[in-house]
């Protein structure tokens, strides 16, 4: 497998900042596995997104602030991603997601000092509806344009981690000034880049947005204990993952009352129970998370047919009695499986709308 790797100035621009706080370089080049000084490097030079990941986490620690210090109007001290992951985790829907996270960040704003301008809703309609721009520029910014691509590309890492799959990009709009034609930024993206816009955000589809999410809280700790490495990394998400994709192959053709456990899908895929279990971790997940994930999923769909009663789905699903069933999906979503179901018989696409708000 290749090396995951990006460009060196990004990094460059990080150890800078740290060792404007009195960090010693080589103590940090060792911290974070390097034995180069990037600061003396060649502008082609890469370096591996798992250093780029070690540093932002140093800086992180040293500023108590997620953003280190770059944020223009105020500071976000550690655990605010967190805090914001937590509210998406439990939503249906790409949008919802959007929706809730953008007000997060607009109930942490009433309480910065100075308050930052006026930010744009997280979703505006272009071309008669058919197109959604994303976005996630609060407001005009001085930030180099290259800093606000990398922004945007994080968010385009958690929002495709959300949904399993990489989001269908159309384009990416910036505010800044034109980029070099094949340089870093286009580096970036799979897609068109359009400079000097009124803001900057990801272009979709706008059937995308309702995309469904398909994270629980068990997958979500793991993504936290990883990142940022998860939001930096230059791979396609969900790519290079053969042996998930041949897990959730296997489990989605089991029969659903009885789910086969880890040692008979390694059985079943010609390896051990350890390989198994180290070959997921490699790819980010593991056997549990991955049967959690295909029965919450599976559970959610039962729960929105009105001909099955939540006894009936239990029982389908194997489950001995229905308060382990109960138990079970309140871990995996958050709610009861009464109140979810309530929740989806009552939904239409504007109340969900206001619900995600």
């Amino acid at each position: 497998m290749r090396m995951d790797s990006m460009p060196i100035k990004p990094l460059a621009t990080l150890l800078k900042v740290l060792l404007r706080q009195g960090y010693d370089l080589e103590a940090t080049l060792a911290a974070i596995g390097l034995d180069f000084d990037p600061l003396e490097a060649t502008p082609q030079t890469r370096v591996s997104t798992e250093s780029y990941s070690k540093l932002y986490a140093l800086l992180m620690e040293s500023e108590q602030d997620e953003a280190f210090g770059l944020g223009e109007h105020y500071r976000s001290p550690p655990g605010t991603f967190r805090m914001m992951c937590l509210q998406v985790i439990h939503t249906r829907t790409l949008e919802q997601a959007l929706r809730r996270a953008a007000a997060f960040f607009d109930y942490c704003d009433q309480y910065r000092t100075p308050l930052p301008p006026p930010s744009p809703p997280p979703l505006l309609a272009l071309q008669g509806g058919r197109r959604t721009l994303c976005i996630f520029q609060r407001g005009q910014t001085q930030q180099p344009t290259v800093v606000q691509a990398n922004v945007l590309y994080m968010m385009y890492r958690f929002y495709s981690w959300l949904v399993g799959k990489p989001l269908p990009l159309l384009g990416v709009y910036l505010q800044g000034d034109i980029g070099a034609p094949g340089g870093p930024i286009e580096a970036l993206f799979d897609c068109g880049i359009h400079y000097q816009k009124s803001h900057a955000g990801l272009l979709l589809q706008t059937p995308a947005l309702q995309l469904p999410v398909v994270q629980t809280e068990e997958s979500l700790k793991l993504f936290l204990r990883q990142a940022p490495h998860q939001l930096v990394r230059r791979d396609a998400p969900g790519a290079d993952k053969p042996l998930t994709d041949k897990v959730q192959q296997l489990l989605a053709s089991h029969d659903q009352s009885a789910l086969p456990g880890a040692s008979e899908v390694a059985m079943t895929l010609n390896m051990s129970a350890r390989t198994l279990h180290r070959r997921l971790s490699q790819e980010d997940t593991s056997f549990q998370q991955l049967k959690d994930a295909f029965r919450s999923t599976l559970a959610r769909h039962y729960l929105g047919r009105d001909d099955l009663s939540i006894d009936a789905i239990s029982a389908l699903m194997g489950f001995q009695d229905n308060s382990a069933f109960y138990r079970s999906f309140r871990k995996w979503t958050g709610e009861a499986p009464g109140a979810y179901r309530r929740t989806l018989a009552s939904s239409n696409p504007s109340a969900d709308a206001q619900d995600a708000q």
